[in-house]
């Protein structure tokens, strides 16, 4: 990550670090680590080692290939239903739509399972329509109360901005906080050098004052209100179900380090194909001739470029005073490795490393015939649906008020009357092969003609997702529709009687 894009660091150590492993993370999912291999090769094989392999490749990195594969809830996009059938979705789904949220949850996700912990940050343009914004939790200080933990009840953002009397980008930090519902603030300020708030500038840059009864992201007025009830316009998703912290940025900390430590094992087998993958030639009272120094920051050592396709030349070694050394000696040694090990015992590793991670060892397919067939990571389609059922459980909460978040505040900045809760999210699976589908048809239907499950369950079973609510009016309505089919006989008319 470039010096200029990284605010300043915090006083408190505890966040200092948090923010430090969670920037080594995007640095892995960004394809910005190089640096990261490069420290780690000088850690494991010593500098002069390091730079004989030269400039590492970034081929694999299996962080990046597990998270990815594991992110497969928003493959398509979600349906928006709500509790009461009568309420009308469309609109908040299209305006949700044209704000490219749907575009973006893939990465959300990606970027959730990575880091733990990732922000959106819905907002309402001057022209009336949604728009998102993916904030990381390493550019985020944050508080919650003891009773909701997860749930941040104040925020502050370091965001770079243009302001006058500063000829270059300058950090800065929005600061809101409901921690006081009577009052709840929202200002900004230069980010001081310690990460604290500095100078308020929020006239400057939002054109007045927004704190107290200016606060814009309110819900609707109620009966008996004066002013709508503050809310925080982010939605903070968890990797993890559990809601006991706001924060857990070091879980998968193993496979994290241990991707690193993969990495430099294919730096290591990149090597050894391209340098030592034939049989190793040596002489004995020879000198090699055409060597040439190659200096670095711990000193020089002589190389000569060595491949099957080039001719050595030799001289015959003296003692310098003009005598021969005895009788030269020419021989060869085996090929300094054997790749097909080498390979094998690193796609072990990564197997290993995934399994780890919560990817069962029968949800793993091989890349058979591809460059990376032996270390890559992909998931079988059942894999891949037993993933987005995991994750629905996980990321349905936070998707469902991100609804509800926009529907306040397109209500606070537009006038309208959208519903501003009780949404439901329903994911769309992998499709299932025919003989999938053919086979679970046969299961439901059999179980509910022996009266062990109700048409709702039945109708959920069919249709992952849907709430009972859903599935009661589904049900209902295509009952009415058979009630009012015309009743037919099943018996043939009988023959007319013969004359």
């Amino acid at each position: 990550m470039h010096q200029r894009s990284t605010p300043p660091v915090p006083r408190d150590s505890h966040e200092s670090a948090r923010w430090q492993e969670t920037r080594l993370r995007r640095r892995l999912l960004e394809g910005v680590w190089q640096a990261d291999l490069e420290q780690r090769m000088r850690e494991q094989v010593g500098t002069i080692r390091a730079d004989a392999w030269g400039e590492p490749s970034l081929a694999l990195n299996v962080f990046s290939n597990t998270v990815r594969e594991l992110s497969v809830l928003y493959d398509s996009p979600y349906q928006i239903t709500h509790d009461l059938p009568q309420i009308d979705t469309t609109a908040i789904t299209v305006l949700m739509r044209q704000g490219g949220i749907f575009g973006m949850m893939p990465e959300i996700q990606r970027m959730t399972l990575g880091l733990r912990e990732q922000f959106i940050r819905p907002h309402v343009n001057n022209k009336g329509q949604l728009r998102f914004r993916s904030v990381t939790p390493d550019m985020v200080l944050a508080a919650s109360t003891v009773d909701v933990p997860d749930v941040p009840i104040e925020i502050q953002e370091f965001r770079l901005r243009q302001c006058k009397d500063h000829p270059e980008p300058i950090w800065t930090v929005d600061y809101l906080s409901i921690a006081d519902l009577d009052n709840p603030v929202y200002s900004v300020h230069v980010a001081g050098s310690d990460g604290k708030l500095g100078k308020d500038i929020t006239v400057e840059v939002l054109g007045k004052e927004a704190s107290g009864a200016a606060y814009p992201y309110r819900r609707k007025v109620r009966e008996g209100d004066e002013i709508g009830r503050p809310v925080l316009p982010y939605i903070l998703y968890h990797a993890k179900g559990a809601k006991d912290r706001l924060f857990d940025p070091y879980y998968w900390h193993e496979l994290v380090d241990a991707s690193l430590d993969i990495a430099v094992g294919h730096q290591f087998v990149l090597h050894v194909f391209r340098d030592s993958s034939w049989p190793q030639r040596y002489i004995a009272n020879l000198e090699v001739g055409g060597a040439s120094l190659v200096e670095n920051a711990d000193g020089s050592r002589q190389q000569i470029v060595t491949d099957p396709s080039t001719v050595l030349p030799l001289f015959s070694a003296n003692d310098g005073d003009g005598d021969s050394y005895p009788q030269p000696l020419v021989g060869q040694w085996k090929p300094g490795a054997d790749i097909s090990v080498l390979e094998s015992t690193l796609a072990n590793m990564v197997a290993r490393v995934a399994t780890d991670a919560g990817i069962p060892p029968s949800d793993i397919q091989r890349l058979g015939g591809t460059a990376r067939s032996g270390a890559a990571i992909s998931l079988t389609n059942k894999g891949k649906r037993d993933q987005q059922r995991k994750f629905g459980q996980v990321f349905r909460e936070p998707d469902e008020r991100l609804v509800g978040l926009c529907a306040i505040l397109l209500n606070s900045a537009t006038g309208s009357a959208f519903a501003e809760g009780g949404y439901t999210v329903v994911y769309q699976q992998l499709p299932l092969s025919p003989e999938e589908l053919k086979a679970r048809r046969e299961e439901v239907f059999e179980m509910l003609d022996r009266g062990l499950i109700t048409k709702v369950d039945a109708y959920i079973e069919l249709h992952p997702g849907t709430t009972p609510a859903v599935a009661q009016t589904k049900t209902d309505e295509a009952s009415a529709v058979a009630e009012a089919l015309p009743t037919v006989d099943p018996k043939p008319p009988a023959d007319p009687p013969a004359e």
